[in-house]
């Protein structure tokens, strides 16, 4: 980093916004990128990736606005998906050098993490779907984020995240029917 954009990271008042903006979207990222990798560690390590980013990129005011909600949102996305082509790379060599390859098993969560059956069907059929879908679902479910703000924070047109998210609404639908059935 130079000198110049040392002296403005420490502008008066600029470490105080970046923690208001911290405390305003911590949560709601950390929710959004567990949804995403399904692991909690690498949803706090891609949301302080996302937040580092930030205090050393954006070069706008800070505040909480939907500019800046977009930009995390999707810079929090972006590590998550570099973390998990990354587990599958590691995966696929970890797979190479395996003499047997054990079934999976879902992990055991312990004694006080308890979730109802049709939660984890749920989750289940939501790891089911494409990674584009199942981050729109969770925007748009779970985040309760409009179109417009999922258009924002995913680079897709309104319409484009209509259509996607009643096909993934779809799919969602048939796997748990499916999974009450069988």
């Amino acid at each position: 980093m130079n000198e110049s954009s040392e002296d403005e990271d420490r502008r008066p008042g600029r470490i105080e916004a970046f923690e208001t903006v911290v405390s305003a979207f911590e949560a709601p990222l950390l929710r959004y990128a567990s949804r995403i990798l399904n692991d909690r560690n690498a949803a706090q390590d891609a949301v302080q990736e996302a937040f580092l980013r930030f205090f050393r990129y954006w070069r706008e005011e800070i505040d909480q606005s939907p500019r800046v909600s977009a930009w995390l949102y999707r810079v929090a996305h972006n590590c998550a998906v570099d973390h998990l082509r990354g587990e599958s790379r590691r995966h696929l060599l970890h797979r190479r050098h395996a003499e047997e390859i054990e079934p999976d098993l879902p992990p055991d969560r312990g004694s006080e993490f308890r979730i109802s059956d049709a939660a984890a069907r749920a989750a289940a059929a939501l790891q089911s779907l494409p990674l584009r879908e199942r981050q729109l679902v969770v925007l748009k479910v779970y985040e309760e984020k409009s179109y417009k703000e999922i258009a924002d924070i995913t680079g897709l047109s309104t319409g484009n995240v209509g259509y996607i998210l009643h096909h993934a609404m779809k799919k969602l639908a048939a796997e748990l029917k499916k999974a009450d059935a069988g």
